[in-house]
């Protein structure tokens, strides 16, 4: 049976696992199969005797696929910069001089960096873009709060 290990108290050495049925099921550390020690949210299988279980181990995970550092002419592929993030940047600035319309600018800048960040935040290992997101908030929300007054 497969489920999730619940809770396991490291000084009774006894845990809960809940199964896919909803059920939780007790279990002590002697039964314990798995990789390296038992914690709360692992996913787990496990057979069930007398109410109990028995024979815990780690759920085996399919294998993920090996991705490529390199290019296809052996060239160390580097992160790109978030298209999103660089708009943002640069209509948070032209807000600067933007007058009476910098606050419409501005808007639009958040609305860029957001999407920067979405983008960052979904694929961190091919996009860099945190920072320059990061700072056209700030100049949005600066030059919006400035225009205001």
């Amino acid at each position: 049976m497969d489920g999730r290990l619940y809770q396991f108290d490291d000084d009774t050495q006894i845990g809960e696992i809940e199964g896919d049925d909803g059920q939780r099921y007790p279990f002590d550390f002697s039964q314990w199969r798995g990789r390296g020690l038992p914690s709360a949210g692992i996913a787990v299988r496990f057979a069930l005797r007398d109410g109990h279980a028995i024979q815990v181990f780690n759920r085996p995970e399919t294998q993920r696929r090996a991705s490529s550092t390199r290019d296809v002419h052996g060239k160390t592929r580097r992160k790109q910069l978030s298209h999103w993030a660089l708009a943002a940047f640069v209509v948070s600035i032209a807000g600067l001089s933007a007058g009476r319309y910098a606050p419409i600018a501005e808007v639009l800048a958040l609305v860029l960096a957001w999407a920067g960040l979405h983008q960052v935040h979904r694929n961190p290992q091919r996009f860099n873009g945190y920072a320059l997101s990061g700072t056209a908030i700030a100049i949005a929300v600066g030059v919006t709060l400035w225009s205001q007054w």
